[in-house]
């Protein structure tokens, strides 16, 4: 009995003790979460934090799904110096310098990667930096490493997944794509729809890698958590044309020594903007996308704004197309000021017709300003040009569009003048943008309905469509169809008779207007500064595409017609040229060199069986049997195509049987969709080659 007593008196004593503790543990974790909560709450908020990661920004497509920009996915490995025990550090210690020294970090020897490692140990480094720009292959083959492949909890081992934003065909529509910067504003589409391709972010816990650093790592490792993805979007633009406008103003703004340039091609029909690039010259003289001038450049635009002049007329009926005007030799004073027409023609009366299509500055000033310099004439012409759109911005989808500048003679009367009437009629005393001048030449083409110009077609969430954009009409009929069909009539005039005549082609047939505007005339300066432009659309039968070319400040010649005139031209060929079904029936083989084919990868004797089938001229370059094939001085031009074995080439532009030869041959595992040529490759090219599958779309 003794005995039991004695085992009850023990067993109450731990039960009593287990009680007390018991009631110790509630009470110091209510006076922790409740009574002190917030103050520790605080205090593990410092170092270890739920915090905000965004998700993987979206994809931006051409109209045929090639990719104008994307985000590629790097890693960044480091280690913490304090995790791996002694022994498991001692033994991979030489085997990881050795690695590291002939690998990715060829910057030290094996010794001095040891005494790196060792060093930072000793300071218990927990943040110690070993590579970064990294690809998913290349993470996983370091983090194989000794001591590194013991993970994160026995090795130290720390990757970091971060994304970099590319744009696969670089300075290609650049300013238009636009820039995804963290540390100041967006700009192009990257910036208009940043929050649908930055998509949602997520929460993930975070741990401060020291007291003293503003630097986070994940808790969980990043690169196995699933990562959500903005929305992509489909641009209009087109590559084909946009290499070729790129081109075409390139060549021309080295060969006159112009400040910059620009070039839109629009669709008639839905306002998509097909092409848009913008060239200025840098200061080591070459030229590249800084700024986007069609868009967000407002100027005078000289004798491009013409064509409003006589539509007003029309519409009105001030005047008709063959109702004479005196031009007084291309000389004559409104008020104080004397006009002059841009090139000499020594005529003293022609139509308005001919004053238009020799862009006589004095004829079209004249009729307008006898028409509309009165009293109620001012108004009524200033309405005339609300009417047709040009009093308001465009809408297009990019941040910076300024509003049309033209003076309201009821709210400008300060900055109203007798000679504002004649000045406006020829494209002075306004401001507006190169596109907001293409709208209205797009909406004559269009046979007077005015299209919101176009830059995205379709958002998607990777293979689902989440909005369709539809053409939108501005404005129905600007102009009677009478008016239309005359200002039409005139445009095509220009090309055929006037200054324009040098720009008639032998593949399409182009109608449009001359621009030579004077930008400093308000200028003592003894240097005289042009701008030169052309508007207008092709083919005139039955226009598909609008166009507008502005050469700002070139050096020698300046006239529209000699400057931006023939890059409106080489466009146009080179448009109907690869499209060829809207020109003109014209024999192809008795054409030079701009009926040629564009940019092509594949084999060479296929090539060259072909070019000699069709008798295209081509010179060789080499004699490899994998080639690229470009249109140089009216032949085509065989050149090398190397592909390196050891990563993934570009198959972009051959043909699906010679792409999957090419990459099957390599190891990789090729899914084809669509016939005819590549156009988008899944894998950048430069990727290192291990065997990995590939998608190809092909159009």
């Amino acid at each position: 009995m003794d005995m039991k007593k004695e085992l009850l008196v023990r067993a109450y004593i731990v039960l009593a003790m287990f009680v007390v503790l018991s009631f110790v543990i509630i009470y110091r974790v209510f006076t922790i979460s409740v009574v002190d909560g917030d103050k520790w709450r605080a205090k593990a908020n410092v170092n270890v934090q739920l915090r905000e990661v965004d998700a993987d920004r979206g994809d931006i497509y051409a109209d045929d799904f090639s990719v104008l920009a994307t985000s590629i996915q790097y890693f960044e490995i480091r280690m913490d110096m304090t995790i791996a025990s002694q022994s498991v550090f001692n033994e991979g210690l030489d085997s990881l310098a050795l690695l590291l020294s002939t690998t990715y970090r060829t910057d030290l020897n094996k010794s001095q990667w040891k005494d790196r490692l060792k060093s930072e140990r000793k300071k218990k480094n927990a943040y110690f930096f070993i590579a970064k720009g990294l690809d998913i292959s290349q993470r996983n083959e370091i983090l194989d490493f000794p001591i590194l492949r013991n993970g994160r909890y026995r090795g130290g081992a720390i990757a970091i997944r971060y994304a970099k934003r590319t744009r696969p065909f670089k300075q290609l529509a650049r300013r238009t794509i636009g820039e995804d910067r963290d540390n100041s504003q967006k700009v192009g589409l990257e910036g208009y729809y940043d929050k649908v391709l930055k998509g949602p972010f997520s929460q993930r816990v975070m741990k401060r890698v020291s007291a003293d650093s503003d630097q986070w790592v994940p808790v969980y490792d990043f690169g196995d958590m699933d990562v959500q993805k903005g929305d992509d979007i489909v641009a209009t633009i087109n590559i084909p044309i946009q290499d070729i406008a790129q081109h075409e103003l390139e060549t021309t703004l080295i060969s006159s020594d112009a400040k910059a340039g620009t070039v839109i091609v629009m669709e008639v029909s839905t306002g998509k903007i097909k092409a848009i690039s913008n060239l200025s010259r840098q200061e080591d003289g070459s030229y590249a996308e800084s700024y986007n001038y069609a868009i967000g450049n407002a100027s005078e635009p000289g004798s491009t704004f013409k064509l409003a002049s006589v539509l007003a007329l029309l519409e009105d009926h001030k005047a008709d197309i063959d109702d004479y005007v005196d031009v007084y030799g291309g000389k004559k004073k409104f008020y104080d000021r004397w006009m002059y027409d841009s090139e000499p023609h020594h005529r003293a009366r022609v139509t308005m017709k001919e004053a238009f299509e020799i862009s006589s500055n004095v004829g079209i000033a004249a009729m307008v300003h006898e028409a509309y310099n009165n009293k109620d004439g001012k108004l009524k012409y200033y309405n005339r040009l609300k009417s047709f759109g040009l009093t308001e911005p465009t809408g297009v989808e990019l941040n910076g569009e300024p509003k049309p500048y033209i003076k309201n003679p009821s709210t400008d009367k300060d900055i109203w003048y007798g000679t504002t009437v004649p000045w406006m009629a020829h494209g002075y005393e306004l401001q507006l943008t190169p596109l907001q001048i293409l709208n209205f030449y797009n909406a004559i083409a269009n046979n007077g309905d005015m299209m919101k110009p176009m830059l995205v077609s379709q958002i998607r969430k990777e293979n689902e469509v989440v909005k369709d954009f539809h053409p939108i009409i501005l404005k129905q009929k600007i102009a009677s169809a009478e008016s239309i069909a005359k200002v039409k009539d005139m445009m095509e005039g220009v090309v055929e008779e006037g200054t324009g005549k040098k720009l008639q082609s032998d593949l399409v047939k182009i109608a449009g207007k001359t621009g030579t505007t004077r930008v400093n005339y308000n200028s003592s300066d003894d240097f005289k500064k042009y701008n030169a432009s052309f508007a207008g659309y092709f083919p005139a039968e039955k226009p598909k595409y609008s166009m507008i070319v502005v050469v700002y400040e070139p050096i020698g010649s300046f006239y529209g017609a000699s400057v931006a005139g023939p890059v409106f031209k080489n466009i146009a060929e080179r448009v109907i040229n690869i499209e060829g079904d809207f020109g003109k029936n014209v024999n192809i083989a008795n054409v030079d060199s701009k009926n040629i084919p564009g940019k092509h990868k594949g084999y060479n004797e296929d090539f060259k069986e072909i070019f000699d089938y069709v008798g295209i001229q081509y010179k060789e370059k080499t004699e490899d049997s994998w080639v690229s094939v470009n249109p140089f001085d009216n032949k085509m031009l065989i050149d090398e195509n190397k592909v390196n074995k050891e990563t993934i080439p570009s198959v972009v532009g051959m043909g699906a049987r010679d792409a999957v030869y090419v990459l099957e041959n390599m190891g990789l595992k090729v899914n084809i969709d669509g016939v005819g040529r590549v156009i988008t490759q899944n894998i950048l090219p430069g990727t290192p080659a291990r065997g990995q599958k590939i998608e190809l779309r092909l159009n």
